[in-house]
């Protein structure tokens, strides 16, 4: 793959860049294709071999997600069946006379990168009208993932949201502008070692001359990194070492996708609630559990002859039937025949409980 690159890059340096015909996008088309899905109604696009981009449409929802990233409007799911992702190379490497296309079995969409977003709040653009789908080179490897209104996700963002679980995107506290290619702090958001119009001179010692690198730099960043500043304050130089920490994300409304607890108790539409130990915790007056019989404290072992180890199994069996034989466990105190000598053969248990079977009709 690596080597059809290089040859590509090759051939376009000595005939120069001529534009490519549909053809070769739709050949590029079905060379892909396996890397591109619906994943429950949302388009979808393999990223490594169980690692896939969803991308959120309105009013659409996964159930099951690793994270949801609201700047790029992504979800990431790790898939329990393998997935055959496209080479990915470098965006960055490309000019404004690369071509580049939108893969599609009839009628792919060519043109050119516009230019790539100085910062996360902006998307990288393309120079025609575009659909979503998944960007291409002409020989075939991915760029990003293109978007409609000529809006792209680069690969260079793609790899740093499939690196983590959560959506995380590093942050110093500093919003930078670039005025006459010069670098400089623009804003200070919470970093009390820069001041506004400080020039940057270099980060990591390799000198500053691009915002989007520098924006970059910082957002791609692992969590709790060090970046090591040249500044020029007042023509005095400056070295400062800061932190990378996570950008805030509070102000968004992210999806939960935290599994929610099991539940620990239901109620029956009878009028008894019973506990993830399967007791009886509560009963309603007049309802036919009490009519039945049942009390507060009781356990049910088994209905109709269905031994039941969860409240699952016995919300199912009362949802199906309209009469149930219930087996329950009750403490011998409970028990209104522990007055009398009546002769009447209950089951003992013999630690002070006895089991019986008491008749529920709907």
């Amino acid at each position: 793959m690596r080597a059809l690159w290089i040859f590509c890059v090759f051939i376009s340096l000595i005939f120069g860049v001529e534009r490519p015909k549909k053809e070769d996008f739709i050949a590029c088309f079905e060379r892909n294709k396996a890397s591109i899905l619906t994943y429950e109604g949302m388009p979808a696009f393999a990223l490594s071999e169980n690692l896939l981009a969803v991308l959120k449409t309105p009013n659409t929802k996964l159930n099951k997600y690793v994270k949801y990233d609201p700047y790029l409007n992504l979800y990431l799911v790790r898939t329990d069946f393998s997935l055959i992702p496209t080479n990915m190379i470098n965006e960055q490497n490309l000019t404004r006379n690369d071509w580049v296309g939108i893969l599609d079995p009839v009628n792919p969409q060519i043109g050119h990168i516009g230019y790539l977003a100085d910062n996360i709040n902006e998307k990288d653009h393309l120079d025609f009208n575009s659909k979503i789908g998944l960007l291409n080179s002409p020989c075939c490897n991915m760029l990003g993932i293109s978007l409609d209104k000529g809006d792209f996700i680069g690969n260079r963002y793609l790899k740093h949201f499939m690196k983590y679980n959560d959506p995380y995107w590093g942050d110093i506290g500093i919003d930078f502008i670039q005025r006459e290619n010069k670098i400089y702090v623009g804003v200070v958001r919470k970093n009390g070692q820069f001041l506004v119009n400080d020039e940057v001179v270099s980060v990591d010692g390799e000198p500053v001359r691009d915002l989007r690198k520098l924006n970059e730099k910082i957002l791609f960043a692992d969590r709790g990194s060090t970046l090591y500043f040249n500044v020029l304050r007042d023509n005095q130089d400056l070295n400062i070492s800061t932190m990378v920490f996570e950008k805030d994300l509070s102000h968004f409304k992210l999806p939960d996708n935290k599994p929610k607890p099991p539940p620990t108790s239901f109620k029956s539409n009878l009028g008894m609630n019973v506990n993830s130990a399967l007791l009886i915790t509560s009963i309603d007056a007049n309802s036919r559990a009490s009519i039945a019989g049942f009390m507060v404290g009781d356990k049910i072992l088994r209905v109709n002859n269905q031994i039941i180890t969860d409240f699952k199994t016995l919300q199912d069996i009362l949802a199906r039937g309209n009469d149930f034989n219930v087996l329950i466990e009750r403490k011998s105190n409970k028990l209104p025949l522990n007055q009398f000598n009546t002769g009447t053969e209950l089951s003992n248990t013999n630690d002070g409980k006895f089991q019986f079977f008491i008749r529920l009709t709907k």
